[in-house]
């Protein structure tokens, strides 16, 4: 993801009209930009700020589930926050930034990393949701709010709202994985996710 993201900063500003999200992209049939945009930034420190924050939380959940997995719930999780920009936050005529797809990854890998209630990173999870509330309520709550730049605060809860629904879904093929072969069947989890009582 990093890679994805430093190669396409490297070709602005012609990168970002061709691959940032616009509420109009179904007329001219440009589905990629349900993808693309996640991976297109403002400018460097948008760029640096959002890549502190995926390195942050691959340390801390990057290993509940394997590399393949990641892969596919990655590009659910982004479709997930572009058709709700679409649906629902209509009036956000176009947005670019990973810090939706950083919520929703978060959010999913506490969901199933978490393995009994006393657990800390319980109290992670309830940190992540109080925080896109707040922004939800008040207006982001960001180092990139104290800039000049518009913040998506839609992205951010949408990202949230998506990883908790995968993230229970991930858990409840977990449960059932040894009873029924399925596409989430062994080795779904990597090791720390399986074994890992934090």
């Amino acid at each position: 993801m990093s890679v994805i993201a430093l190669v396409v900063a490297v070709f602005q500003p012609e990168a970002s009209s061709f691959l940032q999200y616009r509420n109009d992209f179904h007329k001219s049939g440009e589905i990629w930009r349900l993808i693309s945009a996640h991976f297109v930034h403002l400018d460097w420190p948008h760029l640096l700020l959002n890549l502190s924050g995926l390195w942050l939380l691959w340390s801390l959940v990057g290993r509940a589930l394997n590399a393949d997995r990641w892969l596919l719930l990655i590009v659910l999780l982004s479709v997930s926050i572009t058709v709700g920009l679409k649906v629902v936050a209509k009036e956000v005529d176009w947005y670019v930034g990973l810090s939706g797809l950083l919520y929703g990854m978060l959010s999913l890998g506490l969901v199933v990393k978490i393995s009994e209630f006393k657990s800390p990173l319980t109290l992670v999870l309830a940190l992540v949701l109080l925080k896109a509330a707040l922004d939800s309520l008040y207006g982001p709550l960001t180092l990139m709010a104290m800039t000049d730049q518009r913040v998506v605060a839609d992205a951010h809860i949408f990202g949230v709202f998506a990883g908790c629904c995968f993230g229970l879904l991930c858990r409840f093929c977990i449960v059932r994985k040894n009873k029924k072969p399925g596409p989430f069947g062994p080795g779904f989890l990597s090791e720390s996710g399986r074994d890992g009582r934090i």
